[in-house]
């Protein structure tokens, strides 16, 4: 920069700044003493710096209120369930990431909060936690059916491959949750978690082999295996009390079991008949009658010899279906012609008769699964132990006929009449009148 003014050589020379572009310029003779440059040099480039994008121009976005709300709540469920600080946080990032989907963008609020639960239950998956559906289901006081739809979009939208936790995995959780330690409940209804997991373990094992747990719903199994198992372990003492009270003592939530405590009671009777079954097959009974409220004595002996029963009560039941095979064979080739004659009539007419049953098994008016009657010759009266499919028949859907109407239907003349009102109702509707104007 020149310290004077080449035109008339005063030294009062400031600078001066004209839009963007800097300036010297004298203050006595107004002359443009140097000018600097729009742009930048090489040399100026060079010894600058990159400013990075955050530092300029970018706008820090803040979490929306509903998505704050959000973290708290799955916070809240990863304390409640005992989750590790890595996986609260796996569940927060991942809940953050699916928030911001166009699946889960515009949805109701409920759907969000369903979303963390599903997140939550994503993350207990990949790590083998032993933590159901319904239990967050239940944490959440959600549905079912909405925690399944939620769950495969957001499995499908992410990709997530998470692996599914069988019914072994859940018996030791839902075990430790009955509080029936020695000093919890009186002695007699007293057990430990580990003896009571061991024979949950072995009835589970024994409703597996036997087509129970088969397209089943893990918790009200899990359930009535858990009553099963207490009231066997103390039969005589244990027997009058009920699944209701059982679930009482043993102070378990009552949301928890209360909405499936019917289906969890038809575990119990399956597992009884199973029960039973194998029971009658004890060599050392010698014909004694085993019913469902004697069978607890003997769950010991049949868990312990249950190989060697299953095998023996199907054999004598193959061996009862050729019995009366032949026996019916037999009682045929006795009969007379004329007879056979009208056993053959009879025979043509039953088919009949038995596709009707079959008809009204397969399509039952009233209830959504009941135990069929079995046609004569269906396969499944050749096995023992059928699966829940074959003994029990969903209700299929029926279209209801809809009722069309234009308005051009012709009227009775008792319906017309049923319109007029007549003189006795004349006179209350006058009286009502009046004494309404009066008021």
């Amino acid at each position: 920069m020149a310290s004077n003014c080449p035109e008339c050589g005063s030294s009062n020379v400031v600078e001066d700044d004209l839009y963007s572009q800097r300036q010297w310029v004298c203050e006595d003779c107004g002359s443009v003493v140097s000018e600097g440059h729009l742009t930048t040099l090489l040399s100026d480039e060079t010894q600058g710096r990159d400013v990075p994008y955050h530092a300029s121009t970018e706008v820090v976005k803040k979490p929306c209120r509903n998505l704050i709300a959000g973290f708290v709540r799955v916070r809240a469920l990863c304390r409640i369930l005992r989750l590790s600080n890595a996986m609260e946080s796996e569940v927060v990032s991942l809940f953050e990431s699916a928030y911001n989907l166009p699946n889960f963008l515009h949805v109701t609020l409920t759907k969000k909060e369903i979303l963390g639960g599903c997140c939550l239950l994503c993350v207990c998956r990949q790590r083998n936690w032993p933590v159901s559906m319904g239990t967050v289901g239940y944490l959440l006081g959600a549905d079912n059916s909405a925690m399944g739809t939620v769950y495969q979009e957001l499995t499908k939208s992410l990709n997530i491959q998470a692996t599914t936790s069988g019914i072994t995995d859940l018996m030791e959780s839902f075990c430790y949750e009955f509080k029936l330690g020695p000093k919890q409940v009186e002695e007699v209804l007293s057990e430990t978690p580990q003896r009571l997991l061991d024979r949950v373990s072995a009835l589970i094992e024994l409703a597996a082999d036997t087509w129970i747990v088969t397209g089943r719903q893990p918790l009200p199994l899990i359930m009535g295996s858990v009553y099963v198992a207490w009231q066997s372990l103390n039969p005589m003492a244990r027997m009058k009390y009920t699944f209701t009270t059982f679930c009482k003592i043993g102070k378990v939530p009552e949301q928890s079991w209360r909405k499936s405590r019917d289906t969890a009671l038809k575990r119990v009777n399956e597992l009884l008949e199973v029960l039973c079954k194998l029971g009658r097959e004890l060599p050392w009974l010698r014909g004694v009658a085993v019913e469902h409220n004697t069978v607890a004595t003997l769950v010991d002996d049949i868990l312990k010899h249950r190989r060697a029963l299953l095998l023996r009560a199907v054999k004598n039941y193959e061996q009862q279906l050729q019995n009366e095979l032949s026996e019916t064979q037999t009682t045929e080739c006795d009969n007379d012609p004329s007879e056979s004659n009208r056993s053959e009539s009879s025979s043509s007419e039953t088919p009949a008769v038995m596709s009707s049953d079959q008809a009204k098994c397969e399509n039952p008016a009233d209830e959504e699964a009941t135990d069929c009657q079995l046609p004569p010759t269906h396969w499944g009266k050749r096995h023992l132990f059928l699966p829940p499919c074959v003994k029990s028949c969903k209700r299929q859907k029926v279209d209801v006929p809809q009722l069309e109407v234009t308005g051009d239907e012709d009227i009775s003349d008792s319906e017309i009449e049923s319109y007029i009102r007549s003189q006795d109702e004349i006179k209350l509707y006058l009286k009502a009148q009046k004494e309404l104007k009066q008021a």
